[in-house]
């Protein structure tokens, strides 16, 4: 069998690295591989882009793509947070227009048909499951076949981690999991009722539970989420939506776009959403990005924006790493780590705005000062 060389396997078809191995095929002209473990077909809850999105995926030279897909315009957004008033910041005064609410999944294999009409070998419905360093340098990784038939391989230079939380590649080469702070959810999707409408506005909504996010998505579909932790959610489970709902009247605006919708009572899903850092994020021939590297307070609504606009600094980091710049890796690992602690900065202060439940668990834990962010190793 001749062997399959790459400059680049990129593990993880997400926004991250579907982004990071089209940026790198369209702007460096390096041979780039992406595997992606599923086939595009699973849900996603809900994802909101911004409007300034336009100019990242204007860079990765898919923007025209993205406009034809239509995805639901997003208005801005409205949040009952520290008070009762209810607030509005829309995106009328954005140079850049409205956001959108996204349709994940056909986001996300839009992504990979342009990664692979500029040049990407994308390889969907494949898993990367397991590697070994080659003496050359980079790495030698193999993919499940069917039947008895040998185990396939492909060899690359280098390897970006963008398997989300999992952090599979990252964690195999030492990298652990830093946890700022431990939050979980529990969402559900509902259709509007016939007739029934609502409003193009994301909607957050602070409780003495946590948080409740709430938004209009493409389908005529509305997906809502409780934000808490162990404490405050603590005998709340998936299979007891009603129990999920009797929360919801804590959340008066809420509770008024539910019934607006169909409640069919089913099972719910359950989230996790900390916010975390791996305490390194790069290797000589490897480098983690997106959520491998860093999970956002989902509160930010930041989560595909910051997956496209530090794919986009990555691929810049990776090829210039490439071509003998040695100090490209860790000179990225600086900057996410800035970035990540202005980010807990941010988030530390919006929690300390809420202050009518002090007492609670939920809002207890968060007005704790946050722990440290370890240190890259020197």
């Amino acid at each position: 069998m001749d062997t399959l060389r790459y400059d680049v396997a990129v593990l993880g078809g997400g926004p991250a690295g579907a982004a990071l191995a089209l940026a790198l095929c369209r702007h460096s002209g390096l041979r780039v591989v992406l595997f992606e473990r599923s086939t595009y077909a699973h849900s996603h809850l809900g994802e909101t882009l911004p409007p300034d999105s336009r100019r990242l995926l204007a860079r990765l030279g898919v923007w025209e793509a993205f406009a034809r897909q239509g995805h639901l315009r997003s208005m801005g957004s409205c949040s009952r947070w520290g008070d009762s008033a209810l607030g509005d910041n829309d995106h009328l005064r954005s140079p850049w227009g409205t956001g959108w609410h996204l349709d994940r999944s056909r986001f996300d294999r839009m992504l990979a048909d342009e990664a692979l009409r500029f040049g990407v070998d994308v390889r969907i419905g494949s898993a990367v499951t397991d590697w070994t360093p080659l003496e050359t340098g980079g790495h030698r990784l193999f993919v499940p076949t069917e039947g008895d038939a040998p185990r396939d391989f492909v060899d690359a230079r280098f390897v970006v981690d963008a398997t989300g939380r999992s952090a599979v590649f990252a964690t195999s080469q030492g990298a652990r999991r830093h946890t700022v702070d431990r939050t979980s959810g529990l969402c559900g999707t509902f259709a509007l009722q016939p007739g029934r409408a609502v409003d193009a506005l994301t909607l957050v909504e602070s409780c003495e539970d946590g948080w409740w996010y709430s938004a209009r998505m493409p389908g005529d579909q509305v997906v809502f989420g409780l934000m808490g932790d162990k404490d405050s959610l603590q005998g709340l489970m998936p299979e007891d939506a009603e129990a999920w709902r009797a929360r919801m009247e804590r959340a008066p605006e809420t509770r008024r776009r539910l019934e607006a919708c169909v409640f069919t009572g089913e099972p719910l899903r359950a989230v996790s959403a900390n916010v975390a850092c791996l305490d390194r994020l790069h290797g000589e021939d490897w480098l983690a990005v997106g959520d491998a590297a860093c999970m956002l307070d989902p509160l930010s609504s930041q989560g595909t924006s910051h997956a496209l606009r530090t794919a986009n600094q990555a691929a810049d980091v990776v090829s210039r790493y490439l071509r003998g710049d040695s100090a490209a890796l860790r000179l990225h690992e600086v900057r996410t780590r800035h970035e990540f602690q202005e980010h807990l900065r941010i988030r530390e202060g919006y929690y300390r705005l809420e202050r009518r439940w002090p007492g609670a668990p939920y809002w207890r834990n968060r007005q704790q000062s946050c722990a440290p962010v370890l240190s890259s190793p020197p």
